[in-house]
């Protein structure tokens, strides 16, 4: 009998345990409040995909990975991509609690899936979720915020080509 209770009590604490990531991966919420970058979804990396020479999903852009516990946070990051760097980057990407990665595109190798494999917690706000192992959740600028830099452009391209005809 004794025996029997102490299965059971072992059984109990192995079930809570495989369950207990589960329920607060659930718990975990999606940044949404941004002004500028809008929520994309959860995209696989693209580093362990055969043939991909190990390119990121976000690549040819900036990063920065965070302390362990520190700070990291999704809008820490969409700043970071926006105006940390000399380039303002159309896509911002959280992964792993703690590493921020900033691109011009979206590696088309990037598979979106179900938010819900986005579920490690930010170190800096532990109810949103911030990526996953190997999971990125990405945002990307709204056409509205990129329009001013790409108006910009146009102007110094346009100015140039003006100058270079006359």
């Amino acid at each position: 009998m004794a025996r029997n209770m102490l299965i059971q009590l072992i059984a109990s604490f192995i079930l809570l345990a495989l369950l207990s990531p589960l329920a607060s991966a659930q718990s975990l919420s999606i940044y949404q409040d941004s002004d500028k970058y809008k929520y994309q979804g959860c995209f696989n990396e693209t580093v362990d995909l055969a043939d991909t020479a190990k390119v990121r999903a976000l690549a040819d852009g900036a990063s920065k990975t965070y302390p362990v516990d520190g700070n990291m946070t999704v809008p820490i990051c969409l700043s970071f991509c926006n105006s940390g760097t000399d380039t303002q980057y159309k896509y911002a990407g959280v992964e792993y609690s703690r590493e921020c990665w900033c691109s011009q595109r979206l590696s088309s190798l990037a598979t979106k899936l179900d938010d819900t494999a986005c579920n490690t917690p930010c170190d800096g706000n532990r109810d949103v979720a911030c990526g996953g192992a190997l999971k990125l959740s990405v945002y990307m600028m709204q056409s509205g915020s990129a329009r001013v830099a790409a108006t910009a452009w146009g102007f110094v391209l346009a100015g140039t080509l003006a100058v270079m005809y006359f």
